[in-house]
């Protein structure tokens, strides 16, 4: 092996190491466990002068989610937003395993940190504050740093 093919290997390697990372680390450390599931991911899509924000969830235990609590998105003003939509995915072993939320927000509404009411816990959709970071196209979030 000459010096460039290792250079190349020992780059090559870092590269799978980063992408690995990228791809399994978790949307959000230190989930609440209260809340029975995970954040997958979530997008954001802007429509006209408002915005949908998709949240993907994954069953994170045994328990799945229960139908009869109500789920809200918590604004960084502290407001409650009810989901727009809502799509449940499973089969006969696991009903709930998988769950979508579509929430209709203004722009400024994604200003600042947001945070998903679920069962008995919180999970965390935003850190960050600032400008939303809306395009003309979907932008997809696989970590709450956004």
């Amino acid at each position: 092996m000459n010096r460039r093919t290792k250079l190349l290997a020992v780059c090559l390697a870092i590269s799978l190491v980063f992408a690995g990372w990228t791809w399994l680390r978790p949307y959000e450390w230190g989930r609440d466990a209260g809340a029975r599931y995970r954040v997958a991911h979530a997008w954001v899509e802007r429509d006209h002068s408002f915005c949908w924000l998709g949240v993907y969830l994954k069953q994170a235990g045994s328990q799945s989610h229960d139908l009869m609590k109500p789920v809200a998105l918590i604004l960084a003003d502290g407001r409650e937003v009810e989901p727009a939509e809502t799509d449940l995915e499973g089969d006969q072993d696991h009903p709930n395993a998988g769950i979508g939320l579509k929430f209709w927000l203004e722009e400024k509404d994604l200003a600042g940190p947001l945070r998903l009411k679920l069962n008995d816990g919180t999970l965390t959709i935003r850190k960050e504050s600032g400008p939303p970071p809306v395009t003309d196209s979907i932008r997809y979030f696989n970590t709450a740093n956004w």
